[in-house]
């Protein structure tokens, strides 16, 4: 499982967005709401993308290839109640259709765990939905979890 990228000198992945990305990520973040909601929803805007960047518990990743954002990772670095040690949980990944295939999810994924090694975590965890077209690339680069995901939905205004 190499998540290696020699040679990919026109990507560069930044380990933490910061606030003075919002307008850069809020477009990402409106077309991911857009991929993966069934309803019409009012997408995530640059207030919500600051919002979003200066929530004391996410931390975001980005990529960026020739200076232009492409893709994020939004996570959380989370106590591991059995181990007693830490983990990170990839919560959402979302890369923009026309960096697809140029290594960019594999790149975000590799940044999150040289920072989980630095960090102390067990492991990097993260739930994919159903019919994804990145399980192709998950089921290459990471190890199947023994465990099953399951949700109870609370607001119903939003499905997946």
């Amino acid at each position: 499982m190499a998540l290696s990228l020699e040679g990919r000198d026109d990507l560069i992945v930044l380990p933490r967005l910061g606030p003075g990305d919002a307008e850069r990520l809020a477009p990402l973040l409106a077309a991911y709401a857009a991929a993966l909601l069934r309803r019409d929803v009012a997408p995530p805007d640059v207030a919500y993308a600051a919002t979003l960047l200066n929530e004391p518990v996410v931390e975001i990743a980005g990529a960026e290839l020739d200076g232009r954002l492409v893709g994020f990772a939004l996570y959380y670095d989370l106590p591991e109640a059995i181990s007693g040690k830490r983990a990170g949980q990839l919560d959402d990944l979302y890369v923009e259709p026309a960096a697809r295939g140029r290594g960019v999810a594999r790149a975000l994924i590799a940044q999150l765990v040289a920072h989980g090694s630095t960090r102390g975590w067990m492991h990097l965890r993260w739930m994919v939905p159903e019919g994804s077209p990145a399980a192709a690339l998950y089921d290459r680069i990471a190890e199947r979890a023994p465990w099953r995901n399951y949700v109870v939905p609370i607001d119903r205004s939003v499905s997946w």
